[in-house]
């Protein structure tokens, strides 16, 4: 056994009730979390042959919760829980995904002795699954459908016996003793549903919003998992972990504070959680946002009723933020352009369009649509989709299946009402930001990652700044091993032919995606670093503003693991799970004709915001600061950029799809081997 890992992931089909062990170290070269994730659903679901993978409800479908080799371990923001396994909430069709929470059950589960749990097959009647150490058993969980997260929680835990308080009373546990209470995952009433857009959620109100696995989760009549543990992990250095962590705190202090009352992730050092009990929301802006601009007593309440329903707050966002200054913007909005707008923002787009109301073509029934914004209709809207009442049944299926079934679809994605941008995923820093848009384009979602954040002049023009903006690209340059030396990586301009020689366009903007796409899926979703965490490229509270990465990366893997890699090695790990996801979407019909943005994307009014003072643009031969706020994408353009980035990821440029000498490559060759089998293997 490996170093960090505890050797084995726990197995189950609720089908048959047949539970067993499979041994981590099989898997090991995919480095944890995720890319294991990903590797045991290509064994389980797509090797053998045996379904079209096109139905997230399929019992077949496999979903896997999976910790990394340095979840409790001490490492900081490294606790975090992969979910991978297809998605009934993307659009139009299903397709593998990935999410991932925070909080304590990834630490835990590394405690019981188990990297993860893949869940196959569909239970009988509903069932939650118990893990105490070794010991795991499916139980009869007909006595919690219907509750909420909080009361499931509750009674879970009153049935586990973890009756203490934090730190206050130690209970038995076999030979062992413990004083935390069981943390749990589960789903509401909205999961119960099979809605689309039902999350998974875990203790404090941290939740895998994306996605929709609280509908996968319903699907397989699976309420909840519940894991106890009292183990440990073994480290290669243990005072190499702590010197690191020391060193991380001294050396790259966070400028933020945490606020009284507040909590971290297991076992971070950054406290962003509003609250420490596990009723009540989390901080993040998406869950408090359902009540925007309201206070931020009314705002946790609202996040409140996202946790307790199980309903994602991303794809069931209400309120929006609204420019008045995006130049062409669509007459549609009054030349105001909605950020974020989500299934509650849109139900009432048409309600004020009046296409939707009590009695209209779009029957509103049971939505008290004159209380659109307040408590009572949010906790209306869950109450509607989780028992499918009127509307409720509809907007079950999620925003574009809706638009689709009213007919609606191709003019309001054309106009920008919805502003999804590909494959079901809501507009999120999508542009200026062209890597959230290219990460969504080439993926299947949402990339949520901020790395590059920091390029923002509001992230680095702060007092005592040392750099120009020429310096600042060069340092950025410096750390994106191994496309280093290319500072062209990081420029957004989008016109004329910068865009095509430098800019968003460019072979260099296909090595900054690819680098996001390679890290990522190392070190945020296998070694499961947060990614508001990691990368670190700029740190404002260092006299040299100078971030950690990839230092601080390489320090904590080496003490838990003790492997010798380089930096460049888990890039290479990280290259190895793209390309096996790429394979997944490509058995599953993916193809380069289908990755399109939608249109308003190809129109005035498709940027919406950027960070303080701009990003980078190169043009005229000079670096300046730009904010883009009249930026949309050229068709022919995002074409070229493709071009680029497949023959940079050793694809066919035809079709999209890996060659077999690059899954060769990387040690994929079983891969390459059922690709060929079924036509798919791209030519090259």
């Amino acid at each position: 056994m490996a170093n960090g890992f505890a050797g084995k992931i726990l197995g189950i089909n609720l089908t048959t009730q047949e539970m067993r062990t499979i041994d981590t170290a099989n898997y090991e070269a995919f480095g944890g979390g995720y890319g294991i994730g990903a590797a045991l659903f290509w064994e389980l679901a797509v090797a053998p042959g045996e379904w079209d993978l096109q139905d997230a409800y399929d019992p077949r479908n496999v979903i896997a919760l999976m910790t990394g080799p340095l979840a409790a371990t001490g490492v900081p923001a490294a606790g975090r829980t992969s979910v991978c396994g297809l998605s009934p909430e993307v659009f139009p069709q299903p397709y593998f995904f990935r999410t991932n929470f925070g909080g304590r059950f990834g630490t835990t589960l590394k405690t019981a002795g188990w990297d993860g749990i893949v869940v196959e097959g569909r239970a009988d009647r509903p069932v939650w699954i118990n893990i105490i150490n070794d010991k795991v058993t499916i139980e009869n969980a007909e006595g919690l459908w219907g509750l909420n997260t909080h009361e499931t929680q509750n009674r879970i835990t009153g049935m586990v016996g973890g009756k203490t308080r934090f730190g206050d009373e130690w209970h038995q546990i076999g030979q062992e003793y413990t004083t935390a209470r069981p943390q749990i995952v589960c789903i509401g009433p909205v999961g119960e549903a099979r809605a689309r857009i039902a999350a998974l959620i875990h203790g404090s109100g941290i939740s895998a919003r994306t996605g929709g696995y609280g509908g996968v989760f319903g699907a397989k009549n699976l309420k909840a998992i519940s894991v106890t543990g009292t183990g440990s992990v073994k480290v290669a250095d243990p005072a190499g972990v702590v010197d690191a962590r020391l060193w991380h705190a001294e050396a790259y202090p966070r400028g933020r504070m945490p606020d009284p009352g507040t909590a971290a992730c297991m076992p971070c050092m950054n406290n962003d959680r509003k609250r420490n009990s596990y009723y009540g929301g989390e901080s993040m802006c998406t869950d408090t946002l359902w009540f925007y601009g309201k206070s931020q007593d009314i705002q946790m309440k609202g996040a409140d009723v996202i946790m307790r329903w199980g309903i994602s707050a991303w794809g069931a966002r209400f309120e929006s933020i609204f420019r008045e200054d995006i130049p062409g913007a669509p007459a549609l909005f009054k030349k105001q352009v909605p950020l974020e707008p989500g299934l509650g923002w849109y139900i009432k787009y048409l309600y004020d369009l009046g296409v939707l109301g009590p009695g209209k073509r779009i029957d509103s029934n049971p939505l008290p649509m004159d209380e659109w914004n307040e408590l009572i209709f949010r906790e209306a809207l869950c109450d509607a989709i989780a028992y499918r009442k009127g509307i409720g049944d509809t907007l079950a299926e999620g925003t574009l299946e809706a638009a689709k079934k009213w007919g609606r679809l191709e003019e309001d994605m054309n106009s920008g009402a919805l502003r999804f941008p590909a494959w079901g995923s809501l507009f999120h820093w999508t542009l200026p930001c062209i890597e959230w848009a290219y990460g969504c384009l080439l993926g299947a979602g949402d990339p949520t990652w901020h790395a590059f954040f920091a390029l923002g002049s509001g992230s680095t023009g702060g007092a005592g700044h040392p750099y120009t903006l020429e310096q600042l690209l060069e340092i950025m340059a410096s750390k994106v091993i191994p496309y280093t030396g290319d500072p062209f990586m990081f420029s957004y301009s989008w016109k004329g032919e910068e865009a095509e020689k430098t800019g968003i366009y460019s072979p260099h903007k296909a090595r900054q995606i690819a680098w996001a796409r390679h890290y990522a899926g190392f070190w945020n979703e296998s070694m499961a670093f947060c990614e508001t965490q990691l990368p670190n490229f700029v740190n404002r509270s260092r006299p040299d503003y100078l971030g950690s990465s990839p230092d601080t990366e390489m320090r904590y893997y080496r003490a838990v693991t003790g492997g010798k890699e380089s930096f460049a090695d888990t890039m290479e790990t990280g290259r190895k799970i793209w390309n096996l996801e790429r394979a997944i979407r490509v058995a599953q019909g993916r193809h380069r004709n289908q990755e399109k943005f939608a249109p308003f994307m190809y129109m005035p009014g498709a940027s919406y915001i950027t960070m303080t003072g701009g990003v980078p643009v190169y043009e005229n031969g000079k670096w300046s600061w730009q904010p883009l706020l009249d930026m949309y994408l050229d068709d022919a353009g995002v074409e070229r950029f493709k071009t680029h980035f497949y023959e940079l990821e050793g694809w066919d440029v035809d079709t999209g799809w890996p060659t077999r000498r690059t899954l060769q490559e990387l040690g994929l060759g079983m891969v390459a081997d059922t690709m060929a089998g079924r036509r798919r293997l791209g030519s090259g």
